[in-house]
């Protein structure tokens, strides 16, 4: 592993700008997504690489997070999309992080606590703005 992250949703408006965010702060991310042909443009206009990585492709995505230190889950809803993200974090050590502010995500996420500490693996759902208190 190195030091880099993936954000994951990264054609979306959040993502996009996430992205952008990331560039102007010098960092590296590897950026993924469904749309390969959005991710490529993105990737374009940053100078980032790119992956179009399938959320119902284990193998795919257990071969991007492998190439990663941490996840940054962008892709909602995330009652929908966390589930096989947060067990492809598990199964490669990879630590994730998200955006949501969905009540059941945060305790998904609780509920997997000791695999994660088992794991080496942090998982920290709701770190976007909306749910600071």
């Amino acid at each position: 592993m190195s030091d880099r992250f993936m954000i994951y949703g990264a054609t979306g408006y959040t993502g996009k700008l996430v992205a952008r965010t990331a560039k102007a702060q010098g960092l590296n991310p590897l950026l993924a997504g469904r749309n390969e042909a959005r991710l490529k443009s993105i990737a374009a206009q940053h100078g980032f690489e790119y992956q179009a990585i399938s959320l119902d492709d284990p193998d795919a995505l257990d071969a991007g997070l492998a190439q990663v230190d941490a996840v940054l889950h962008i892709a909602g809803p995330f009652s929908q999309t966390s589930k096989p993200m947060v067990d492809a974090c598990l199964r490669t050590g990879t630590h994730y992080l998200d955006i949501t502010g969905e009540i059941d995500v945060f305790e998904a996420c609780a509920a997997r606590d000791e695999e994660a500490k088992k794991a080496g693996v942090m998982l920290m759902p709701g770190v976007g703005f909306d749910v600071v208190p």
